[in-house]
């Protein structure tokens, strides 16, 4: 194999600099914020049974698994999601616990997409879910953790949660006697704006009307009548929506109620939610009230609602992260004797100590002329020199690297006098 061969799986990528201290900035803010809410952490395998997701995912999500036989025989895949693992965890520890659970997670999650920008084929989810709760505090709970992480990232001024309930389609396919598989059909459709195709398939059907009227953005009283025409009310789901939205009224412009938006996970039983950014094309996270997702594998009836983060989408709308000023040190040793690299060990730990940055000067006895430029575009600010002098004089030199100053550090070095110069 060539070196030139030796390239990243396609819709995979590296992570360093800048782009991995975002990543890195919005798992600090998402674990922090789970942390003040009250949320456990909680790490799933990678590797689960096929089933687990097959079972009620969705087309798109099961379309585009990683999936391969073990040794064994047993069909098996790589996660593309969070939620079943969710569940699965609940049901194997939790559902005797006392009610709600409260979880969350941070992990990659594989798709095999077709990658573009926002769209990888391992990417990472942030993500919580209260398990045992239902109603409108549950859900609004949910909701406002999503919205303090956003606050945090410096994003609530630029982003709008999409919000629905879902349950109004629900109603509505059951009155019409649509089964599962053909109502996450639909959803699919829906979602990814395939509006005729959809109204095509019902065309026959007597809750054609409403559906029409949802997906053309009609007023909620002409819904609730053209509902209650055909005997399909859905004025509960619709008054629902309208409570949690009050609930969200103080955050403003922030929260956009949509009637014809639905998700295309098929677990989906209530409020749905996916937040947008102006700069983006695609949601930078979603979630939504998935309540018979329990019970389908094989629990008892468990309300429950979670979201899920797209990291490396937020990332793309984070705004530039500045740093302050970081202070990092170089020991350059120029004496061969036992004391000056004695003296530069315990130099290099006090300046941990202090949170500094500090390690050896790797680049060997050349002359300080050409080594300290070398060390400005390595990001060092200063350079602190043990060498014969230094050791006869009981000193050690320090050199400011960025004001061009030197200072000499008497020992024995000490945290007060180390704080003196850094």
């Amino acid at each position: 194999m060539r070196v030139t061969d030796i390239i990243n799986v396609r819709g995979t990528r590296d992570y360093f600099g800048d782009d991995l201290k975002k990543l890195e900035f919005i798992r600090k803010i998402f674990e922090s914020t789970a942390q003040n809410f009250g949320y456990e952490k909680i790490e799933f395998p990678v590797i689960e049974y096929f089933e687990l997701f097959a079972k009620k995912s969705g087309e798109e999500i099961r379309n585009t698994m990683y999936t391969f036989i073990d040794k064994a025989g047993r069909e098996l895949a790589l996660r593309p999601e969070m939620t079943p693992s969710a569940v699965r965890a609940y049901l194997n520890h939790f559902q005797h616990y006392p009610k709600p659970i409260r979880l969350y997670y941070y992990g990659t999650v594989y798709r095999y997409d077709e990658p573009q920008f926002g769209r990888y084929r391992e990417f990472r989810q942030a993500g919580i879910e209260l398990i045992g709760a239902s109603g409108v505090l549950a859900d609004l709970e949910v909701i406002l953790f999503l919205l303090e992480v956003y606050r945090k990232l410096n994003l609530l001024n630029k982003i709008k949660l999409k919000i629905n309930n879902i349950g109004i389609y629900r109603k509505l396919f059951k009155c019409g006697n649509i089964d599962e598989d053909r109502q996450e059909h639909l959803l699919h459709l829906i979602d990814k704006g395939r509006i005729d195709e959809v109204l095509e398939l019902l065309k026959d059907n007597k809750i054609y009307g409403v559906i029409e009227a949802l997906l053309s953005r009609a007023n909620k009283d002409q819904i609730i009548d053209e509902s209650r025409k055909i005997g399909c009310d859905v004025s509960d789901e619709i008054n629902y929506l309208e409570d949690l939205l009050g609930y969200l009224s103080h955050v403003g412009q922030v929260v956009y109620p949509d009637i014809g938006f639905v998700r295309g996970l098929a677990y989906y039983t209530g409020v749905i939610f996916e937040v947008l950014h102006p700069d983006v094309s695609f949601s930078i996270a979603g979630g939504g009230r998935y309540d018979g997702l329990v019970e389908i594998y094989g629990g008892s009836p468990t309300p429950a609602v979670g979201f899920a983060i797209g990291v490396e989408r937020t990332s793309l709308v984070l705004p530039e992260m500045k740093e302050e000023p970081k202070q990092k040190v170089a020991v350059a040793i120029l004496s061969k004797s036992a004391e000056a690299l004695r003296l530069a060990t315990e130099l290099i730990s006090g300046l941990h100590e202090l949170g500094v940055e500090a390690n050896f000067s790797l680049k060997g006895t050349a002359s300080l002329s050409k080594l300290i430029p070398e060390l400005l575009k390595e990001g060092y600010t200063h350079l602190a020199i043990i060498g014969e002098k230094e050791l006869s004089n009981s000193t050690v030199s320090v050199k400011d690297l960025l004001k061009r100053t030197q200072t000499e550090v008497k020992l024995p070095l000490t945290a007060d006098s180390l704080r003196q110069i850094f």
